[in-house]
């Protein structure tokens, strides 16, 4: 493993938190992605695919697009995919200057937003309904066997391409970390991978909830038996729509800042509030208690492996009493890792952790401000300037290099 990405590559501020672009709140709170993105004057595509276990998967594509033919153009592709409880829409709430999604798209890229099983795009099953307990039987680990690679395999069959860039944002992150330590025939796949706060090690989080609930979650007792085919969140839109209405006359809606808490800590210093409308009516976006309770397993156990369903069924499902450990090592695609002082779920020891495991490692950048929290990697004062920017030129990078 080369010494070389041991060395912090500091970001490059390209201007001061007071002088950030902060994007004034749309006067219509808008919960559909589809139509953020034409409202934002944008060419969108909806595009669904079938898992191999029978989930329907809503992708949203913004693509590159002839002024005078209106046909579609080849570019360079770029998937990204959302965090826990969240959906394509969190890459679009900075606006249409602002958000990742449309930074990529100016640059030339074809950009393609993905989902994962039980948010709002993705809660259907040809096989079970939603109303089931057996279709919130998930984790993030069938998100990564499952989701991810159907939904790449897709990309590269719509578009004749035969590669792409990653961005993965938290859970993201740990999606992409399970398709490519068990399925290493992906690597080959990804040009490049930029995970933002990426969530596999969690023994040193500050979460509360991790400290408070993670030993009984994390554990196999009756109480977590009976939550593993539990949905976490409503997705009903009206409710969302309505408990974000709370934040447009008020500047620091306390109640809106309290509802992220358990998501991004009490610093909210850096967190642009003018997107807190959006942000409400567009998180969480649906899962399974499942997801938490593999991350607490983690907490727990100290380590990043397979679903822990007791020893009895372990023996079932992986022929050992003890769940596997994800082989990192396989991960042979360059990963650049952004993370932070302060983030409140992923603690730079586990990054650090993490880092010593993945064989390919061409960048960690360690975002300079100490109060930047984990929510502030989508919606923070200044995110484009000082992370969005570095992700675009990292990619431009490659592609000038394959020229």
């Amino acid at each position: 493993m080369r010494s070389e990405w041991l060395i912090y590559l500091t970001l490059i501020a390209m201007r001061q938190v007071a002088n950030a672009t902060i994007r004034q709140p749309r006067e219509i709170i808008i919960t559909d992605a589809v139509r953020r993105i034409q409202n934002d004057g944008y060419n969108v595509e909806r595009h669904t695919v079938t898992t191999k276990d029978g989930y329907v998967l809503t992708l949203h594509r913004i693509p590159q697009v002839d002024p005078e033919r209106g046909s579609v153009l080849r570019r360079p592709l770029v998937f990204l995919l959302s965090g826990l409880y969240a959906s394509s829409d969190v890459w679009l709430l900075n606006g249409r200057e602002d958000s990742l999604a449309y930074v990529l798209w100016r640059a030339g890229y074809d950009v393609w937003l993905g989902n994962n099983r039980g948010n709002i795009y993705c809660r259907k099953n040809i096989w079970r309904n939603a109303t089931e307990r057996e279709f919130w039987d998930f984790s993030w680990h069938e998100m990564g066997v499952y989701d991810l690679p159907a939904q790449v395999d897709y990309v590269l069959r719509t578009t004749g391409e035969r590669d792409m860039h990653f961005v993965g944002i938290s859970q993201g992150g740990t999606v992409f970390l399970v398709l490519n330590s068990l399925m290493p025939q992906y690597n080959a796949v990804f040009k490049s991978a930029t995970l933002l706060a990426p969530v596999a090690y969690v023994s040193n989080t500050k979460s509360g909830l991790a400290k408070i609930i993670g030993p009984v979650l994390g554990t196999r007792n009756y109480v977590s038996k009976m939550l593993e085919g539990v949905e976490m969140f409503s997705t009903n839109k009206f409710f969302k729509k309505f408990l974000s209405m709370t934040c447009l006359e008020n500047e620091k809606p306390l109640v809106c800042i309290s509802r992220l808490w358990p998501a991004v800590g009490y610093d909210t210093r850096f967190l642009n509030k003018t997107l807190l409308p959006d942000l409400m009516a567009n998180f969480p976006a649906g899962g399974s208690v499942k997801q938490l309770m593999h991350y607490f397993q983690g907490y727990v156990s100290t380590r990043f492996r397979q679903y822990d369903y007791g020893p009895e069924r372990n023996w079932l499902h992986y022929q050992q009493l003890e769940p596997p450990e994800y082989a990192l090592e396989n991960v042979s695609t360059p990963v650049t890792v952004f993370f932070s002082e302060n983030d409140y779920i992923v603690a730079p020891k586990d990054i650090w952790k993490l880092l010593t495991r993945l064989p390919n490692v061409e960048g960690v950048y360690k975002v300079p401000w100490k109060r930047w929290n984990h929510f502030d990697f989508i919606c923070g004062l200044g995110v484009r300037e000082y992370i969005f920017d570095n992700i675009v030129l990292s990619m431009n990078r490659y592609e000038q290099r394959r020229r």
